[in-house]
């Protein structure tokens, strides 16, 4: 079984609709106080039910406040190794479910953060095949363009997914994530959603 690590973002979606073609897959959502945790959830949970997809989500937010400094936090990424946090996590969850392979929807502009570099999911991969799981990050070396594109051949709806850091109602348009979601979109001549 493969277990996705779904946030509702761009990657992770395709990875959703990918994994889904290609056999049995759930998918895990790790609430550990990201501050768009509530639009998050609220689309994986619609994701998971367009898709016929198991969902498991993991109700942590309260770890924001036991894993940071509040004089540094930042709202956005309450959590400065959150992808070794869901990952071990994931890890855990696999192992009770039966699950051989975490799949993470890492793409390449996300290697400038230590957490998404090479080296550090080498290791991790490492770590994780010693418990018999496998970590897969089949978009590292691609674009946010390029997952976009995939997705786009699977039948992926873009305007279903939220990228904003900031949790509002409507993506905020601004934040990084935003920014770089409405760039990838522009490249294929799509539209931003409203």
């Amino acid at each position: 079984m493969d277990l996705i690590l779904l946030s509702g973002g761009i990657e992770s979606t395709t990875l959703l609709y990918e994994r889904r073609a290609a056999g049995a897959a759930q998918a895990l959502f790790v609430d550990y106080g990201q501050r768009a945790a509530a639009r998050e959830r609220a689309t994986v949970q619609a994701l998971c039910a367009k898709t016929g997809t198991a969902l498991t989500i993991a109700p942590l937010q309260h770890l924001r406040a036991a894993l940071t400094d509040r004089s540094t936090w930042q709202p956005h990424i309450p959590a400065p190794a959150r992808n070794l946090l869901i990952i071990s996590l994931a890890a855990n969850y696999a192992l009770v479910a039966g699950g051989t392979q975490i799949f993470l929807g890492v793409q390449r502009d996300d290697r400038r953060h230590r957490e998404a570099g090479g080296d550090f999911l080498a290791a991790l991969a490492a770590t994780l095949a010693t418990f018999g799981l496998g970590l897969a990050t089949p978009y590292q070396d691609l674009s946010k363009t390029a997952v976009i594109a995939r997705g786009l051949a699977l039948g992926v709806d873009y305007d279903e997914t939220y990228s904003c850091l900031l949790g509002r109602p409507r993506p905020c348009g601004q934040c990084p994530q935003c920014a770089a979601r409405n760039e990838a979109l522009a490249a294929l001549a799509r539209p931003p959603p409203p």
